[in-house]
């Protein structure tokens, strides 16, 4: 496991293993009709009490809710505090996400270190 931020082929590994997951279980808030994009919640180099999280913290949001040239009321990228009031917070959806790959694969990529820097967010 990884206690850091992850090489180019790690990240490429995580990036694919959420799109697999996007595909077998649906993305957040389980609304297809547009297909997923993978976000990267706080961007790909936020850091957190001095942990890597940005290029870890990515969940599969549908489309619609994703595109930045989408007007949708709930556009994550562009009202997250109304697309959390609607759909829930994103790192609650990371969290879930993860009990599912981690109860498929027997394990995360990333150390607890990881795990628990991300459950401080309030996003």
């Amino acid at each position: 496991m990884i206690s850091g931020k992850p090489t180019p082929a790690q990240e490429k590994v995580w990036l694919n293993r959420i799109t697999e997951y996007g595909e077998k279980h649906g993305s957040f808030p389980l609304y297809d009709s547009y297909g997923f994009d993978r976000h990267h919640v706080k961007g790909r180099e936020f850091k957190h009490n001095k942990c890597h999280l940005g290029r870890w913290l990515v969940v599969p949001i549908s489309r619609e809710y994703h595109d930045v040239h989408s007007n949708n009321e709930f556009n994550v990228t562009h009202y997250p505090k109304r697309y959390a009031a609607e759909f829930g917070k994103q790192v609650d959806q990371f969290v879930a996400m993860c009990a599912v790959i981690k109860s498929e694969d027997n394990d995360l990529p990333f150390g607890d270190d990881v795990m628990q820097a991300i459950m401080e967010l309030n996003v």
